[in-house]
């Protein structure tokens, strides 16, 4: 998840060009750390240090049996681990500003009930033309239902956002939501949906 410095076109271009770039490397099976620092030098090269851009890659690594998260980024994430849910520091900055900008590394163990939920800071900044206090993640977290899928909790986040900027959201917003599941038995099937507005 990128998003670029600003809002409108210009910063959706500069979103899809550096995630080009990132979704490139990560095909090439180059590692998170080094993707998120790959993407910085580029945006620092090609803007010269006057544009910068947030950045966040959550991975499932199957061998270590853990979860991934890699952050330039501004906004806190929330963790959750069966219903309980905690705020989390970024830890670094957003890519493209400074030379030397390293990514924040978190990794979390792959169990059951584990959740995590990423947001671009229009999520936690919503309603502030309208005057209001910044959002309450904590708050918004503890009326999530147990056992909510990572669909309804990107949802959820989404929809408390635009709703705070009375149905305008004042910056780009973007939500990505994970949870972990136990298996059930029978067969396994991996399923991926997409959803894209048309103009």
């Amino acid at each position: 998840m990128i998003d670029g410095q600003g809002s409108g076109q210009a910063a959706k271009t500069l979103s899809l060009l550096l995630s080009s770039k990132a979704v490139a490397l990560l095909k090439e099976g180059v590692r998170d750390g080094v993707v998120a620092r790959a993407t910085h030098d580029f945006l620092f090269a090609f803007r010269h240090g006057k544009v910068s851009a947030t950045f966040d890659v959550l991975s499932i690594d199957l061998e270590t049996r853990t979860v991934v998260v890699t952050r330039n980024a501004e906004a806190e994430m929330l963790v959750g681990e069966h219903g309980s849910f905690r705020l989390e520091p970024t830890g670094s900055g957003p890519i493209g500003r400074y030379r030397w900008t390293k990514p924040a590394v978190a990794e979390f163990p792959m169990v059951a009930g584990l959740q995590v939920v990423l947001f671009t800071d229009g999520i936690p900044h919503s309603g502030r033309r309208q005057g209001r206090s910044p959002l309450d993640l904590l708050d918004l977290a503890s009326r999530f239902p147990p056992e909510q899928s990572a669909q309804a909790l990107a949802d959820r986040v989404l929809a408390e956002a635009i709703e705070r900027d009375d149905g305008r959201p004042g910056d780009d917003m973007a939500v990505v939501a994970l949870t972990l599941r136990a298996r059930a038995a029978g067969m396994v099937v991996r399923r991926m949906q997409a959803q894209v507005p048309l103009p």
